[in-house]
């Protein structure tokens, strides 16, 4: 065996028994020669499962599905060159969301990187604006530098792994660059360690003394967005000792446990009208996704306290007075105060608010023909053993107005905010969870290569799919108005395009509803791949919505 392929097996076994150690184990590898050492390293380790995927963008989006799906962080492996780009999307998302993705690309050595070699571009800092660490690790040696070489991974990896847990998480980026050959000798890997190392472990406690005074026996509000899976049911004990009102984000997993205090409808108040004035704001977790509600925190002169687990909060849509960096559960445990009955009429009226708007939302689902009906239907299908992965744009939308009453779990790619590697993120979480993805068509044609990951490994989803022939969010927006005569070329972007066909590319069942009717009898498969394509007209859409805002209007009027 030459002093290379022996310097490179060591580097390499090193570095996956390292990552093993710390927790990863799930790697998606898109194939690729100069990646060959490393994911010839990650296959033979006996306890690590590996998941190939050609297209590098989707690969990654089904990466932060895994994370999603596991709670635990997952690696992600290209080979050298413009592979590594497109992982971009997905890195920047996983920043925004907080999620541990580990990115390994592999890299041309020193000596061919700035001179035109084929494949070889500038790695080393490419996702500096995205990551929380990154480091370009040597390349192996011929020479005596295999303690060095250890070292150097044993070093990086530690620095690293407060990336992968507590209120530091994120993407990481290791840069590994390979001479040829890149085969690793399979005869030693014996070398290939599954032992573990004790996970980061992170404490903080805040003194809260500074703001019992300003809320102590006023009018509080709490709204709570994605928690990012924490453990928050404080939240609900407080709430229902001080009698405060939780307006909860369809994210937050607080909806589904049906608390009397629990505020759903408030988006659609907010847009009918509504105009309230409390003393102090409790926001915990990330922002909230209604843009109505992210208004009124713009506008409100009530205190504002933040808390989130996280070293660098999220203060959109407006920095607090406040902001605690601690677990949301420490916080609630914290807080004492003395209720009064203001306190006890405030939430009250929120809860007949609450009451009211639910039997508007409910009577519209009954009467209405539109995507939001489709929606609701399908919410009526679901139970608490189903995870609904909702895409961006209309559908979050529809589901953060029409969620008041189901017990799925709802999840969301809220980080970015875009339609990137949507249905790869929900294929990811659906290798963990009973899935269902809910997109539109623009999302669901930018991520149709994602697909395959179903029909290699299997993978069970129920994908539907609200077709209205283009962009639908679009004419809630100005554009719709003031550039009416571009506004379907530039926007609406109709494609025409036949997703039967996708199926059958893709080895999934299809079945097309072009009424509420016939889909409100339809019960999803709990096992295989299928797509249930809705028809809609976007037209429409806008103009029944419309009237809901305008019903909603009428029952706003108690002042709170």
């Amino acid at each position: 065996m030459s002093k290379h392929i022996e310097a490179l097996t060591n580097q390499v076994f090193k570095f996956v028994s390292e990552l093993y150690a710390y927790g990863i184990r799930e790697v998606v590898i898109s194939p690729g020669s100069r990646s060959t050492p490393l994911a010839i390293a990650i296959e033979a380790h006996p306890l690590m499962k590996s998941w190939i995927h050609p297209d590098e963008r989707s690969a990654a989006f089904f990466a932060l599905g895994l994370i999603k799906g596991s709670e635990k962080p997952v690696a992600i492996l290209c080979t050298s060159g413009s592979a590594a780009a497109n992982y971009t999307a997905a890195i920047s998302e996983s920043q925004l969301s907080h999620l541990p993705l580990v990115v390994l690309t592999s890299d041309r050595p020193h000596e061919l990187r700035g001179i035109g070699a084929p494949q070889a571009i500038n790695q080393t800092s490419m996702f500096e604006n995205f990551v929380n660490y990154q480091f370009d690790l040597p390349v192996a040696d011929t020479g005596d530098t295999r303690e060095y070489m250890q070292s150097t991974i044993e070093f990086q990896m530690q620095k690293a792994s407060q990336y992968l847990y507590g209120p530091h998480r994120g993407p990481i980026h290791f840069n590994l660059p390979f001479r040829e050959p890149l085969t690793p000798d399979l005869e030693k890997s014996y070398l290939l360690s599954s032992e573990t190392k004790n996970l980061p472990h992170y404490q903080k406690t805040t003194n809260l003394t500074e703001i019992l005074n300003i809320i102590q026996k006023r009018k509080g509000l709490i709204i709570v967005g994605d928690t990012q899976h924490q453990d928050i049911t404080q939240v609900l004990t407080y709430s229902t000792i001080h009698d405060v009102p939780i307006l909860a984000d369809p994210l937050s997993q607080l909806r589904k446990v049906h608390h009397p205090n629990v505020v759903s409808t408030y988006d659609l108040l907010y847009r009918a009208g509504l105009d309230v004035e409390p003393d102090f704001i409790i926001r915990v977790g990330k922002p909230v996704i209604s843009k109505k509600l992210n208004q009124w925190l713009k506008e409100t002169k009530a205190f504002q306290i933040l808390v989130q687990n996280n070293d660098a909060p999220d203060a959109f849509p407006v920095p607090p007075n406040v902001s605690y960096e601690m677990s949301i559960n420490d916080f609630f445990r914290q807080l004492s105060e003395t209720n009064t009955m203001e306190r006890k009429r405030w939430l009250e009226k929120w809860q007949t608010l609450e009451k009211q708007a639910q039997v508007e939302v409910k009577d519209y689902i009954k009467s209405a023909t539109d995507e939001a009906a489709f929606v609701g239907s399908l919410l009526d299908k679901l139970t608490s053993e189903d995870t609904l992965f909702v895409s961006n744009s209309m559908p979050i939308r529809d589901i953060d107005n029409l969620f008041i009453n189901c017990d799925a779990s709802i999840y969301a790619n809220r980080g970015a905010n875009g339609i990137d590697g949507v249905v790869s993120t929900a294929l990811g979480m659906a290798v963990h969870k009973k899935t269902t993805l809910l997109i539109g068509d623009l999302a669901f044609y930018h991520d149709m290569n994602g697909l395959l990951m179903s029909k290699l490994n299997d993978i069970s989803l129920n994908i539907v799919l609200l077709n209205n022939d283009g962009g639908g969010i679009f004419s809630y927006l100005p554009q719709k108005e003031a550039a009416d005569m571009y506004f379907e070329r530039l926007f609406g972007t109709p494609t025409g395009l036949n997703f039967e066909h996708t199926a059958l590319l893709y080895d999934f069942t299809f079945e097309r509803f072009e009424t509420i009717e016939a889909f409100k009898y339809v019960s999803l498969s709990n096992f295989g791949a299928h797509i249930y394509e809705i028809i809609t007209d976007r037209q429409d859409n806008l103009k029944q919505h419309q009237n809901l805002y305008k019903k909603l209007s009428d029952i706003i009027h108690v002042t709170l």
